[in-house]
C-alpha cells in the first residue's frame, strides 16, 4: 500500500495571518485541502498531522469537502521528524503495514505537487528503498558559518533544491527513526535523516512550481499559478 503522511503542524507566524498557513484559503479553497487533493489519485490513505490545538478544526474542514481517498487526522508534535513518526505509528496502529508498504512524506503548504511527481517518487521509492524531490539550484550557493562572513562557495552544479514528496519504504523509514530518536528535532526533512542513517536516496525530479508557501510573497507567487492555470484550461 502507499499512504502519503502530510505535516501541517506549523502555526504559519511568518505569514503573518491569523489562520496557520496549511488552512488559509487560495483560490477559494484552503491550502491543505488543495495539497491533500492532490494524492487522492495515487495513494490509498492520507494522514495528516496537526497542532493538537488544530485537531478539530482540520476534522470540520475536511468534512465540508468530498476527497476521493481515506483521509485521517492525527496529532503532531513539536518538530515535523516527531510528527511523521507519530503518523507512521498510527497508520501502523490501524493497519497491517509490510516492510514494502510505500509512505511519502509533504508539506501541507506545496499546494502544487501533481501525478507525475508524486508516481516517480512512487516507482524510485520501490527500485531503490528511499527517494526524494529535486530540483537544480538556480542561484548560485554560499556557505557561512556565523551568518557574517562567507567561508565558501560551492560547485552550483552539484547542488539541489530539496522539495517534497520524500519518500521511503516502511522498513527503512522504521529504522532510519530508530537510529535518529534522540535527535530527531536536528532533522528538517526525510532525506536529512534516511541520508544520515546511511541509506541511499534516489532523486525524482521536481519542478521549480512545487513552491512551499510560507510568506505573503509565496501566496502571491501562488496567486499566479492558479491563474496560469486557470488560463491554459479555458
Amino acid at each position: 500500500m502507499v499512504f502519503a503522511a502530510i505535516a501541517a503542524g506549523g502555526t504559519g507566524t511568518r505569514m503573518g495571518a491569523e489562520l496557520p498557513k496549511q488552512f488559509l484559503e487560495l483560490a477559494g479553497k484552503p491550502i491543505l485541502i488543495r495539497t491533500a487533493e492532490a494524492f487522492a489519485e495515487t495513494v490509498d490513505a492520507v494522514y495528516i498531522g496537526v497542532s493538537p490545538t488544530w485537531h478539530k478544526y482540520t476534522e470540520e474542514l475536511l468534512r465540508q469537502y468530498n476527497l476521493p481517498v481515506t483521509v485521517r487526522v492525527v496529532d503532531g508534535a513539536d518538530n515535523r521528524m516527531a510528527t511523521i513518526l507519530k503518523i507512521t505509528e498510527e497508520i501502523e496502529a490501524e493497519r497491517t503495514v509490510s516492510d514494502d508498504d510505500i509512505i511519502l512524506t509533504h508539506d501541507a503548504v506545496r499546494p502544487f505537487i501533481n501525478n507525475r511527481i508524486v508516481l516517480e517518487n512512487i516507482e524510485k521509492c520501490r527500485a531503490f528503498g528511499a527517494c526524494g524531490t529535486f530540483v537544480p539550484c538556480i542561484d548560485t550557493m554560499g556557505i557561512s558559518a556565523d551568518g557574517e562572513l562567507l567561508n565558501s562557495v560551492p560547485n552550483r552544479n552539484t547542488m539541489y533544491n530539496i522539495q517534497t514528496p520524500q519518500t521511503a519504504k516502511f522498513s527503512i523509514l522504521k529504522k532510519a527513526f530508530e537510529d535518529n530518536m534522540c535527535r530527531l528535532e536536528a532533522f528538517t526533512d526525510l532525506c536529512g535523516m534516511l541520508n544520515s542513517s546511511g541509506f541511499a536516496v534516489a532523486m525524482a525530479k521536481g519542478e521549480y512550481t512545487n513552491i512551499k508557501i510560507t510568506t505573503p510573497a509565496d501566496m502571491t507567487v501562488a496567486r499566479g499559478i492558479i491563474g496560469e492555470r486557470e488560463d491554459a484550461n479555458r
